[in-house]
């Protein structure tokens, strides 16, 4: 049983990343390796996610639509307390279509893994705006889960992080809670 959810999840996000593929007119090579925690590897990125019920906690002050650019004074000061030592001036990577694109996608595997437990995780993007790489830092009771959310991670574009005002490498922290129900609809009437 386990085997056939995987299966449709994979075709979930096969359809889903060929969908975002043919929406901008190119394909992307991807590779994978793990090593120690969870970690996927990709070179190549693209978005993902649409408009589902919530099915996941998404507890941040940051809001789930808006850019960077559109996170107040206040909000870019809570997102960047995350990181140890930030330069003033310098900047986080941040998704660059906002964060809901990127739950939308969460919500869709979540509802056929129903896995529960917390998302704790670390994606290395490269200077150029693409994940490279996503660490699994956190407890959840499914794998697969993990695995699913860390290839969402790979296929989104970031804002990339500005040092000393350059484009950089930097991390961006992921975290979410997996409820592991699903919100059921009041009955019509």
């Amino acid at each position: 049983m386990k085997t056939h959810k995987f299966c449709v999840l994979l075709a979930v996000s096969a359809c889903a990343f060929t969908a975002a593929q043919a929406q901008q007119g190119e394909t992307h090579p991807s590779a994978a390796t793990a090593s120690g925690r969870t970690t996927v590897v990709n070179e190549s990125t693209s978005e993902t996610g649409t408009l589902l019920p919530k099915r996941v906690k998404w507890t941040s002050p940051i809001p789930l639509t808006g850019t960077y650019e559109r996170l107040t004074p206040e909000q870019k000061a809570q997102f960047h307390a995350l990181y140890e030592s930030l330069p003033p001036g310098d900047e986080p990577p941040f998704p660059a279509k906002g964060m809901k694109p990127i739950i939308n996608a969460i919500n869709k595997g979540h509802s056929l893994l129903m896995a529960r437990g917390e998302l704790n995780m670390a994606v290395t993007v490269g200077p150029d705006g693409k994940a490279k790489r996503v660490a699994d830092f956190g407890k959840t009771n499914n794998p697969e889960m993990v695995e699913f959310v860390a290839q969402v991670l790979l296929m989104t574009e970031f804002k990339p992080a500005v040092c000393s005002g350059k484009p950089c490498a930097m991390d961006f922290p992921f975290k979410l809670t997996l409820n592991g129900t699903l919100h059921k609809r009041p009955p019509r009437g």
